[in-house]
C-alpha cells in the first residue's frame, strides 16, 4: 500500500544565505558567513510508536552553548534502519514508516521493526530517538502481574513489614488477535483519578528493557479512593484493568483502601475530647486516628482530612502538613480567636480523601471519651478571655418593602463605642439578612435580587453589589461563607437558588444554581458544605454539589432543619414533631423520632448532644446519644461508614413562666451554655441556662416589642432591634439594657430613621453582628 502525502506537509524548505569570497589585493575584503556549530541538537518527538505505512513529523532545535537557538543551520535526518523508517531530503523531517519515493510524496509500507532516528547539523548529532514501526494496534490489555499473596481487597497506605503498598501490571498490544507487544514501543500508563495512585515504571521488579521499551508499571497507593487504570499507545487505549479482591471477584478499578473511621482526640491523650484555652492563642493540637477499611491505622502518611470549626469566629484550624522525624503531620492546630466555644470535627471526602466514589461518601469523625465508646460528638473547646471590643453590628429595615419611594439604609454600629456610623443606601428593600460565619460578607435577600454587602470596603469603594437574577429570602449560609441559599416564593414558578463562589479572595466568581422547589421555607448546609437540606411543606429536598437534586417525601410538614454537629445526621422540626434523618448516605432515612415537642423555632447545638425548640409557653430541650460505626480491625474489616445510630432521643419541656407567647427568635451562645429567647409579644429577653434548665428575664427599657436580635461572638452583648426605632444594647454579663441607639440620616423629613424619602420612622427589624 502506498501513502500520498501533501506537499504542504512533506516538504521542509530551508533557505541559507552564503557570503562571497574575494581575493587579496588592493580592494576591500568581504568576510565569510560561517555555518554555526551548535552545542547540541534537541530532537522531538521522543521515543515513538507508529503503524506501518504512516508518517511521523520530526523537528530539530539546534542550541548554542549559551542556550540560544540557531535558525540558519541545515539539518539532516537519518534512520538507522531505513527499511523500516526512511527520510528523503525533499520531505525534511517527515519520516515514512516504510520507504519514501525520491520526491517525498509516496510512503510505501515495508516491514515492522525498530530504528534509531538522529538529527545532524554541522557534524553535531542529536541524541537518538527510538521509533517502533508495527502493525496497526486494535486492542490493548492491562493485567496484574506479580500479585501479592494473599490478594487484598484494596491497597493500604499503612506502612508496615509484610504489607505491600502497590500492584504491578503488564500491558500487551494486539493486531487482529495476534500479540505484537515485542514490536511496539513504550506504553503510556494513566488513571482517571490522578491522585489515587502513584505510577512508576523504573522499579527493579519491572521488566522494561532498561527503560527502552516500557510495558510494565507499578501503581502505588497514594490517596484513599478508587481509580480506573489504563495503558495506551498509538491512539489506542485499554479497557480499565480488572483487579481481583481476596475472593477472586474482579473489579474495574484500583483502590487505595478507603478511610472507614476517623476518631479525634486532643493531643496525645486517648479519651481527651475537650480543651480550654485563652483567646488569641495557639498550641492545642487535635490528633486523628484514621483507620482504613482493612483495619490498618494510617499514620505515615495520614490522609488529607477536611478540618472544620463549628464556630469560625471563635476558633479556626490549620492542618499540619510538614513531614520528618517527630512530625505531627495529619494533625490540626487550633487558633483560638475570641472568647466563647466551638466544636471541632473532621471529614474524609473528595477531592482530598475517598476519591472517585459515586455517589460521594464522606466519612464523619467521632470521639472516644471512654474505651470502646465511639460517639458522634465533636471535640469541645472553651475559649476564655476579655470581652471583644472590635467589629460592628449592622442594622437595617424591611419596612421599605411596603412604602412607595422609601429608600432603605444600612448602618454600622461600632461594638467598642456603641455609636452608629455612616449609612449606606441599599439598592432595594431587604426581607432577610445573614452574615457569613467568616465575617466577610452580609447577604440580604430582596424581591429585586440578592444584595451582598462587603464590610471591608473602604474609602470610595462601593460596599454593595446585587444579583438581580436571584430574588427571594436568604435561608442559609454555609460555614465557610462560600454558598448561600435563597428561596423565591413570589415568582411563578417558585425557585430556590444555591449561590456559590463567595469564599475566594479578590472579586467573587459567583455561580447561581436554580432549583425548581416550590414553597421552600427553611434550609441548612451540612458542616462540610457538601450538601444542604431544604424543606418545603411535606417534602425534603437534598442538594449536593456532586449529585442531582433528590426529593424525599415526608409524613408531615417540616418548617425547620438543622444539622447534627458532625454532619452525619440532620434534625427536621415541624407541627407534628421532631425527627432525625441520616445524612451520611443517599437514602436519608429516618433515624429517630422524639417522644414530644412541636416547636415553632428549632436549633441544634454544636455539642452533639442537645437541641432546643421554642414552643409556647416554654422551651423544648432535646438530647440524643449518637454512636459512631465500629472502626474496622485487621481481623474484622468493614466498609461501614454510615449510619451513626441514634441510641437514645429524649425531650424535656421547660416553662418560661410568662404565659403564652409568640416565638420570634432563638439565639444560642457559641459555648452552648445559654440560649436567648425573643417573643414578639413580650418586652424582655429571656435567658435559658442549659446547665440548670432555669429561665431569667432581661427587661428592655420602655417595654418595646422585640423585632430582631444578634449576639456578639463572645456572648457578652446582645443587640436587640425593637419597635421604638432603637437598638437596645443588652449586657448578658450584668443583665441590663445598657443603652438605646438611634439613627440619623440625611432625610430632611426624618432625621432619626433607617429609611429615607418618607416622613415616618422605620424600625430596626434586621440586626446582624459581624462574626
Amino acid at each position: 500500500m502506498r501513502r500520498f502525502v501533501p506537499w504542504v506537509l512533506a516538504v521542509l524548505s530551508i533557505t541559507l544565505a552564503f557570503g562571497s569570497l574575494t581575493g587579496c589585493g588592493g580592494g576591500s575584503a568581504t568576510g565569510t558567513s560561517a555555518v554555526p556549530t551548535p552545542a547540541k541538537i534537541i530532537l522531538t518527538p521522543g521515543n515513538s510508536s507508529i503503524d506501518i505505512g504512516t508518517t511521523l513529523q520530526f523537528s530539530a532545535s539546534p542550541v548554542t552553548a549559551a542556550g540560544g537557538g540557531i535558525t540558519t543551520l541545515p539539518i539532516v535526518y537519518s534512520s538507522s534502519n531505513p527499511s523500516v523508517l526512511s527520510f528523503v531530503p525533499s520531505a525534511g523531517g517527515l519520516a515514512c514508516a516504510g520507504k519514501w519515493d525520491t520526491s517525498g510524496r509516496v510512503c510505501t509500507p515495508q516491514g515492522a521493526g525498530v530504528t534509531q532516528v538522529t538529527a545532524t547539523g554541522n557534524g553535531v548529532a542529536s541524541a537518538p530517538v527510538a521509533v517502533y514501526v508495527h502493525q496497526h494496534i486494535d486492542t490493548i490489555t492491562l493485567t496484574e502481574i506479580n500479585p501479592p499473596i494473599p490478594q487484598p481487597d484494596c491497597i493500604t497506605l499503612a506502612q508496615a513489614p509484610g504489607i505491600q503498598n502497590y500492584l504491578e501490571f503488564q500491558a500487551r498490544a494486539f493486531s487482529n488477535g495476534a500479540e505484537i507487544t515485542n514490536t511496539v514501543g513504550s506504553f503510556n500508563f494513566s488513571q482517571n483519578n490522578p491522585t489515587v495512585a502513584k505510577i512508576s515504571t523504573t522499579d527493579s521488579t519491572l521488566n522494561n528493557n532498561n527503560g527502552n521499551q516500557i510495558t510494565q508499571a507499578r501503581f502505588t497507593a497514594a490517596t484513599p479512593g478508587r481509580t480506573q487504570i489504563f495503558a495506551s499507545l498509538s491512539g489506542v487505549s485499554s479497557l480499565p484493568a480488572p483487579i481481583p479482591d481476596h475472593s477472586g471477584q474482579m473489579h474495574p478499578y484500583f483502590e487505595t483502601c478507603l478511610v472507614q473511621s476517623i476518631n479525634l482526640q486532643v493531643g496525645n491523650s486517648p479519651g481527651n475530647t475537650s480543651f480550654a484555652v485563652a483567646s488569641n492563642t495557639s498550641g492545642i493540637t487535635i490528633t486523628p486516628t484514621v483507620i482504613d477499611r482493612l483495619g490498618n491505622k494510617l499514620t505515615n502518611p495520614v490522609p488529607k482530612l477536611d478540618w472544620i470549626s463549628l464556630s469560625p469566629p471563635n476558633a479556626s484550624l490549620t492542618p499540619v502538613t510538614t513531614t520528618g522525624a517527630g512530625s505531627l503531620a495529619g494533625t490540626a492546630t487550633v487558633k483560638a480567636s475570641v472568647p466563647g466555644g466551638t466544636g471541632i470535627i473532621a471529614t474524609c471526602a473528595a477531592p482530598n480523601c475517598n476519591v472517585g466514589l459515586e455517589p460521594i461518601q464522606p466519612v464523619y469523625s467521632s470521639t472516644n471519651p471512654s474505651d470502646n465508646s465511639y460517639l458522634g460528638t465533636p471535640i469541645i473547646g472553651l475559649i476564655t478571655g476579655p470581652p471583644v471590643t472590635s467589629g460592628n453590628v449592622y442594622v437595617t429595615t424591611t419596612q421599605c418593602g411596603t412604602i412607595n419611594g422609601c429608600q432603605p439604609l444600612i448602618f454600622p454600629i461600632a461594638i467598642k463605642t456603641n455609636a452608629a456610623g455612616n449609612s449606606a443606601t441599599l439598592p432595594s428593600s431587604p426581607n432577610s439578612m445573614l452574615f457569613a460565619p467568616t465575617g466577610k460578607s452580609i447577604f440580604l435577600g430582596s424581591s429585586a435580587g440578592l444584595i451582598i454587602f462587603n464590610p471591608a470596603a473602604t474609602g470610595s469603594a462601593n460596599p454593595l453589589s446585587q444579583l438581580t437574577s436571584v430574588p427571594g429570602k436568604v435561608l442559609a449560609v454555609s460555614l465557610d461563607g462560600d454558598k448561600v441559599i435563597v428561596s423565591d416564593t413570589l415568582s411563578n414558578p417558585n425557585q430556590v437558588y444555591v449561590v456559590s463562589g463567595f469564599s475566594g479572595t479578590g472579586t467573587p466568581s459567583v455561580v447561581a444554581t436554580p432549583l425548581l422547589i416550590p414553597g421552600a421555607t427553611a434550609a441548612a448546609f451540612s458542616p462540610d458544605g457538601l450538601k444542604a437540606f431544604i424543606t418545603a411543606g411535606s417534602n425534603l429536598y437534598v442538594y449536593s454539589t456532586v449529585q442531582s437534586l433528590k426529593t424525599i417525601p415526608l409524613a408531615a410538614p417540616a418548617n425547620a432543619v438543622s444539622f447534627y454537629a458532625n454532619g452525619a445526621l440532620a434534625y427536621l422540626s415541624g407541627p407534628s414533631g421532631v425527627t432525625m434523618r441520616n445524612a451520611c448516605d443517599t437514602a436519608y432515612g429516618q433515624a429517630a423520632a422524639f417522644p414530644s415537642g412541636t416547636p415553632a423555632l428549632f436549633q441544634a447545638l454544636t455539642d452533639g448532644v442537645h437541641a432546643l425548640g421554642l414552643e409556647s409557653p416554654g422551651v423544648d430541650v432535646f438530647d440524643v446519644l449518637v454512636t459512631g460505626p465500629t472502626p474496622a480491625t485487621t481481623s474484622a474489616p468493614t466498609q461501614t461508614i454510615c449510619p451513626f445510630p441514634v441510641m437514645t432521643a429524649n425531650s424535656t419541656f421547660v416553662n418560661l413562666g410568662q404565659g403564652g407567647f409568640t416565638p420570634l427568635k432563638l439565639i444560642v451562645s457559641s459555648d452552648n451554655s445559654k440560649a436567648y429567647i425573643l417573643a414578639s409579644n413580650l418586652g424582655s429577653v429571656f435567658v435559658f441556662d442549659l446547665g440548670v434548665n432555669t429561665v431569667t428575664a432581661l427587661p428592655l427599657t420602655g417595654n418595646p416589642v422585640p423585632l430582631d436580635a444578634s449576639l456578639t461572638s463572645d456572648g457578652t452583648t446582645l443587640y436587640v432591634g425593637t419597635n421604638d426605632g432603637a437598638i437596645h444594647v443588652v449586657s448578658t454579663v450584668s443583665g441590663g439594657d445598657l443603652q438605646q441607639i438611634t439613627f440619623t440620616n440625611n432625610n430632611n423629613s426624618n432625621k432619626t430613621s433607617l429609611c429615607s424619602n418618607i416622613p415616618q420612622t422605620c424600625n430596626p427589624d434586621l440586626v446582624a453582628v459581624q462574626p
